[in-house]
C-alpha cells in the first residue's frame, strides 16, 4: 500500500476485513401476556463486536471476556437466543446476507478477573467458509509478532451502538432483526500513566480515544461514546523503509472511562500464546491415544 492509499477510508476498509458483528435477538422464554402475540415476549436485539484469528489453521471469534458475561447474565433471567447471526462483508464493496451462526452451541470460553478481559468462540469449518466468500481475513502469528518499537499510529474498530441502527419486526416465526451498521476507524493517543480506577494487576495497553473522529461507509460517523466496541482490535500502523504500510493487532478492547475518554485494552500476545499451548497439547494428547497401524478411530 502506498501513501496516496493511507486516507482513512482506504485504512478503514483494509482493516476492516479481519472484524465481524455478531447480532443475536433474544426473548422471553414465558409472555407477559397473551402467547398469541408475540410482543409480550418481548423481542430484543444485541450485537457484539468480534474480530478473526488463526492460531494452528483453526479460525476463532474474538471478543471481550466481559461481553460474553453479560450475554451469560442476560439468559439467566428468564430469557433465550431466538436468533444469532455473524455479519461480515465491511472490508468489501457488496452487502452481504447474514449468515446463520449457532451461537449458543458453539464451543466458547472467557475470562473477566483481575484486568484480563478476553472471550474466544471457535468457528466451525462451514462459518469459515460462509466468512471466506464475505471477504474475511483471519489476523494470524504476523499479525501479533515482530512488531517494530517505533509505530506511526494506532486505530481502535468496532461497532459502536451510536453508529448502529436496529429495528425488530417482530412475527409468529420469532422476528426479523435489520441492522445498519457503521464501523468507525477511531485513533488512539497511547498513554502510560492512566487515571487510578482504571490500573489493575493485569498489563494493560491504556490510550486516549480521538472523539469526535472516524469513518464509516465513506461518511463521517461522529461519535460520544465507543460503547459497543468492547471486544474490539486495536491495531498499530507503521510504515517500512519502502513507506509500505504494514499493520499488527495488539490488544482487544476491554473499558472505558468516558469522562477523560482514556480505553483500557488487553494485549491479544498473552491470548494467543495460552491458546497456541493449549492446541499443541490437545494434539499431543490426541497423537498419544493413535491406534498403532494408523487405523481408523470410531
Amino acid at each position: 500500500m502506498n501513501d496516496q492509499d493511507n486516507a482513512p477510508a482506504r485504512l478503514l476498509k483494509v482493516l476492516s476485513k479481519h472484524v465481524v458483528q455478531l447480532s443475536c435477538l433474544d426473548a422471553k422464554t414465558e409472555p407477559e401476556g397473551t402467547p398469541t402475540d408475540v410482543r409480550n415476549f418481548d423481542p430484543k436485539e444485541f450485537s457484539i463486536t468480534a474480530f478473526v484469528i488463526s492460531v494452528r489453521d483453526v479460525w476463532f471469534l474474538v471478543t471481550a471476556g466481559h461481553v460474553l458475561r453479560d450475554v451469560e447474565e442476560r439468559l439467566k433471567t428468564g430469557r433465550q437466543i431466538v436468533k444469532s447471526r455473524l455479519i461480515d462483508g465491511f472490508g468489501t464493496d457488496e452487502t452481504l446476507p447474514p449468515i446463520v451462526f449457532a451461537f449458543e452451541d458453539m464451543p466458547k470460553c472467557h475470562v473477566f478477573s483481575g484486568g484480563l478481559d478476553y472471550a474466544l468462540i471457535a468457528l466451525r469449518p462451514l462459518d469459515v467458509e460462509n466468512l471466506i466468500a464475505g471477504g474475511v481475513e483471519p489476523l494470524s502469528e504476523g499479525s501479533w509478532t515482530d512488531m517494530p518499537e517505533e509505530l506511526d499510529a494506532y486505530y481502535l474498530l468496532g461497532f459502536p451502538k451510536q453508529a448502529t441502527d436496529t429495528t425488530v419486526d417482530s412475527r409468529p416465526d420469532g422476528g426479523m432483526v435489520n441492522v445498519s451498521t457503521g464501523t468507525p476507524l477511531l485513533p488512539l493517543r497511547p498513554i502510560t500513566d492512566p487515571p487510578e480506577e482504571m490500573k489493575l494487576d493485569a498489563e494493560r495497553f491504556h490510550a486516549e480515544v480521538m472523539l469526535p473522529a472516524g469513518s464509516g461507509d465513506g461518511a463521517d460517523v461522529c461519535l460520544t461514546d465507543i460503547s459497543g466496541m468492547s471486544g474490539g482490535p486495536v491495531f498499530a500502523i507503521a510504515h517500512d523503509g519502502k513507506k509500505t504500510l504494514r499493520y499488527w493487532v495488539v490488544a482487544v478492547q476491554s473499558s472505558w472511562l468516558e469522562s477523560s475518554r482514556i480505553l483500557a485494552a488487553c494485549p491479544i500476545k498473552p491470548l494467543v500464546d495460552d491458546l497456541v499451548r493449549c492446541i499443541d497439547q490437545q494434539q499431543m494428547e490426541l497423537e498419544d491415544h493413535e491406534i498403532p497401524g494408523g487405523g481408523d478411530r470410531a
